[in-house]
């Protein structure tokens, strides 16, 4: 693989898209059609300050015995320390511990296995060139952290 910096670059979809597809699919994901929506899963958890109840689509990578979630979004601070959720997965249920982990050395390394175990940078909602290695300036530029779940 070839290490080229700044080469990666967002592709989340647009948000007017997401508002559309993101309460079909979180209908969808409570199904037993989800057994077929294997990349994603819908994540519930109650907000840490609010308390609220919250229902989030996220691509869901399973990778060596891991359970990864990827994503810049703001509601990843709820997983600082730890914190409950419940995920649904291709027809599973699922009760977890999330634990956020921002370290730009660590988030790349865990990103790059994924990558190397098949993943592609679009499930990663990035565009990045063939063979390119993450670097922690890629997860930094991209505001990346991922959420680590182990079943409770």
């Amino acid at each position: 693989m070839i290490a080229t910096e700044g080469a990666v670059a967002d592709a989340r979809p647009p948000k007017v898209v997401l508002s559309f597809i993101n309460p079909m699919l979180r209908v969808l994901l409570r199904t037993p059609v989800s057994r077929a929506i294997k990349p994603l899963a819908l994540l519930q958890f109650d907000g840490r300050r609010t308390g609220r109840r919250r229902s989030v689509v996220v691509a869901w990578h399973a990778s060596g015995g891991r359970s990864l979630v990827v994503t810049p979004a703001k509601w990843r601070v709820n997983f600082t320390d730890g914190h409950g959720a419940k995920v649904r997965w291709r027809g599973q249920r699922i009760h977890a511990i999330g634990t956020l982990i921002t370290d730009p050395e660590a988030v790349a390394e865990a990103l790059n296995t994924l990558l190397n175990n098949g993943a592609r940078p679009s499930a990663l909602a990035w565009r990045a060139p063939d063979g390119h290695v993450l670097s922690t300036s890629d997860v930094v530029g991209t505001g990346r952290a991922i959420i680590n779940f182990q079943p409770q």
